[in-house]
């Protein structure tokens, strides 16, 4: 699975280098492009937006002192919005970078927005634009929610609550959305279901919105609260919240907590890292295996060593960091489509961690199973353990994800089958190759994570998903958002 993407958006002063310091908090939900927007009332160019590939340094050309200072004065301000994007629909390139700015004689209808999500009746949407004469140049959905912005916009654009109220009659799927016009107000909202994560924060008159919380208390926010779902705050020089469209169900997305996340956010009040510690001491409670001192705990990191870490807790046993992620690996030149050679790239094995012993591998999670196959591959071969029982902290992956998740289709998951569960296991621990495997129960994840089940969403374990073109798509096996 690859990472979301990231929004957020400051009301302060120097309100480009809070963005920048959020945006590198908000890394881990996108690594293909970084961009901001700033407002200036005494600029001609009232709104400036800043996009470039690749990580946010590199984006803002942060190895460079000079250009670095350049674009902040260039963008110096005391509001604007950020984005980071890891790419679910679209191409590679700087035409898909966020944010997305519409420029317009009239102050109200020029905009900068950006979000994180997926639309789910892009496709839809598409045919109705152009049967009604608009030309779209990017297949992407951040160019449909662009056009039926700018399409409200021109029916009341005196009235952003009911522009952003008739864009969600409008759409089906998910997203948290940040947008700032040449006025200077900041809107910040989350779909009414709540899938996508979005958090705020006010101190000292200064106000910070983000994905995530971590990047508010880095740059020293406290009593940071969730944008409740359905809910859209709009900023002057206040922070107001108002309704946009209320619902009452919830569907939070399971696999911020169990993967997306920072481990030290909060989601709904739910630390990220204790529910993956606990996640990883439900599991350890379904052991079968005989324990022993020969026996080591080894996550897959990063993501699954609060996991690993808590599932060796109850065990008794130590967690060893025996697989040496690379992380200034980055996006290199030298691309290939062999899975082993980028599971060699990607870690590095510690072998005396391994060599002749009994190793728990605990991972949050196996979709299609080529790079956990290529893995313990890469173990056996240069680690030599005397044995290798797989540990997964999430339930089997089975159906896909409309709503921004990067999981491909349902055809190619390695839990794809109609067999029972315990058959399904068996012919998935063959296939990896290891002497054992034990996954999450369904019931153990929603009981750590302390929501409702009927409030989040599971629909990539259960196939239930939360909004009706979610439903439609289902039925088609091998259907993949674009």
């Amino acid at each position: 699975m690859k990472e979301e993407c990231g929004v957020c958006a400051f009301f302060g002063k120097n309100a480009e280098e809070k963005i920048y310091l959020m945006l590198i908090q908000l890394q881990h939900r996108g690594q293909l492009s970084a961009g901001m927007t700033t407002f200036n009332s005494n600029e001609k160019h009232l709104l400036k937006t800043h996009r470039g590939l690749g990580l946010v340094n590199s984006s803002f050309k942060a190895y460079d002192e000079n250009k670095f200072k350049q674009i902040l004065i260039k963008h110096h301000s005391n509001k604007g919005i950020g984005h980071v994007r890891y790419s679910t629909s679209g191409q590679d390139d700087l035409e898909y970078v966020q944010p997305f700015e519409r420029e317009h004689g009239r102050k109200k209808k020029w905009f900068s927005f950006a979000f994180n999500g997926s639309i789910t009746n892009y496709s839809e949407l598409k045919k109705d634009l152009e049967a009604n004469g608009y030309h779209l140049i990017r297949e992407t959905d951040t160019e449909i929610i662009q056009h039926l912005i700018s399409r409200f916009l021109k029916e009341e654009p005196n009235n952003l609550q009911n522009v952003f109220h008739n864009l969600a009659k409008k759409i089906d799927g998910s997203y948290s959305l940040v947008f700032i016009n040449a006025e200077g107000t900041i809107i910040a909202l989350r779909d009414p279901l709540g899938i996508k994560p979005l958090c705020y924060a006010e101190k000292n008159g200064e106000i910070g919105i983000a994905s995530e919380s971590v990047a508010l208390a880095n740059i020293g926010f406290d009593k940071i609260k969730e944008v409740p779902p359905g809910k859209i705050i709009e900023i002057d020089n206040k922070l107001e919240l108002k309704d946009f469209l209320i619902n009452n169900k919830r569907a939070f997305c399971m696999f911020e907590w169990v993967y997306f996340a920072h481990a030290a956010s909060k989601i709904e009040e739910k630390l990220v890292y204790n529910v993956r510690y606990n996640l990883g001491k439900e599991l350890a409670k379904l052991e079968k295996e005989k324990i022993d001192k020969n026996c080591v705990v080894v996550p897959v990191p990063d993501s699954s060593k609060p996991a690993g870490d808590g599932f060796a807790e109850e065990l008794g046993l130590p967690s060893k960091e025996g697989l040496v992620r690379n992380r200034y690996l980055g996006r290199t030149f030298i691309e290939t489509k062999n899975r082993g050679s980028k599971v060699r790239q990607k870690f590095s094995i510690a072998k005396e961690v391994f060599e002749n012993k009994k190793v728990f591998l605990v991972d949050d999670s196996i979709v299609r199973g080529n790079t956990m196959k290529n893995l313990i591959g890469y173990i056996k071969e240069y680690g030599n353990p005397k044995e290798i029982h797989v540990r997964v902290s999430c339930p089997e992956v089975m159906f896909p994800c409309f709503y921004g998740v990067d999981m491909g289709s349902k055809k190619e998951f390695i839990a794809n089958n109609k067999l029972t569960r315990n058959e399904r296991i068996e012919a998935i621990r063959k296939e990896i190759n290891v002497d054992s495997l034990i996954y999450q129960s369904i019931e153990n994840l929603v009981k750590v994570i302390g929501i409702d089940e009927k409030n989040l969403c599971l629909a990539c374990l259960n196939g239930k998903y939360p909004t009706k073109k979610g439903e439609e798509l289902k039925n088609f096996d091998d259907n993949k958002i674009e």
